[in-house]
């Protein structure tokens, strides 16, 4: 084997054992069929949420896992079966002191739809499992399925939306058109330690969108969320990568040694 053909081998193996990404969860699905307005309708929550006409209102943390699948039936808050008995404190950094629900034992049958009005604060509960460590990387998607029609007062129809995890923002505010509709936003990757995602037993972790209403400004008055997922990445411990590297360092003066 060539110095050329050997290394080209190490690339591909150190590449083989490096990260993967998994889908952590998902609110929803990307273009999801509705009865009539591209919103998903089922049972058991996650990918099968029933996205719900919003209430106006933001209500306080912890909000409520008991979703009813009728208009107006779910809060800004949306939990996946788990348990939440601690508060991570940049979260109440960023919205105050709050009592956690502790035990959920379903994920909710119901979310709200969209950002309306004053109401301008989705936000998903979840456990992170124990197989993710403080080094591998997470990051939120969404998209947007509809915006306010044009008017007359509706001169320049758009939303902004920014995404937090645990009061930490992740992505910076973004502003949506109906030209930007059906188009996915990731933000950036963060390392769990980075975002205080905690993977103890209890822990509220919180990915929260965040809209800003321009309806005074010609903006529209609403926006409708197609769902909102979480990835994470997970970065392998160095030392199998590492090693393999070095071994092929170790080698390479033997091939020179041939070669010549």
């Amino acid at each position: 084997m060539n110095l050329k053909a050997f290394l080209t081998v190490v690339v591909v193996l150190v590449t083989s054992i490096g990260s993967h990404a998994a889908l952590v969860w998902t609110v929803g699905i990307d273009d999801a069929p509705g009865p009539d307005n591209g919103w998903p309708v089922g049972d058991g929550g996650g990918p099968n949420t029933t996205f719900l006409q919003e209430n106006g209102v933001i209500n306080a943390l912890p909000g409520s896992p008991m979703s009813t699948e009728v208009a107006f039936g779910a809060d800004n808050d949306y939990y996946f079966a788990g348990d939440y008995s601690t508060v991570i404190p940049s979260v109440e950094a960023f919205y105050g002191a709050y009592t956690p629900l502790g035990s959920v034992a379903d994920n909710e049958e119901g979310a709200e739809r969209a950002f309306a009005a004053a109401d301008n604060d989705l936000r998903y509960h979840f456990n992170m499992p124990s197989t993710f460590g403080p080094n591998d990387l997470v990051s939120v998607t969404f998209d947007a399925s509809n915006l306010d029609d044009p008017s007359a007062t509706n001169t320049d129809v758009r939303y902004g939306v920014e995404v937090l995890i645990n009061g930490i923002q992740v992505l910076p505010q973004v502003i949506i058109r109906p030209a930007d509709l059906d188009f996915d936003y990731t933000s950036a990757q963060f390392k769990l330690s980075d975002v205080n995602i905690q993977t103890s037993a209890g822990a509220d972790n919180i990915v929260s969108l965040i809209g800003t209403n321009f309806n005074n400004e010609g903006g529209g008055n609403w926006m409708g969320v197609d769902y909102v997922q979480l990835d994470a990445q997970v970065i392998p411990e160095p030392t199998s990568a590492a090693m393999l590297l070095f071994g092929a360092i170790g080698v390479l003066p033997m091939l020179r040694r041939k070669r010549a």
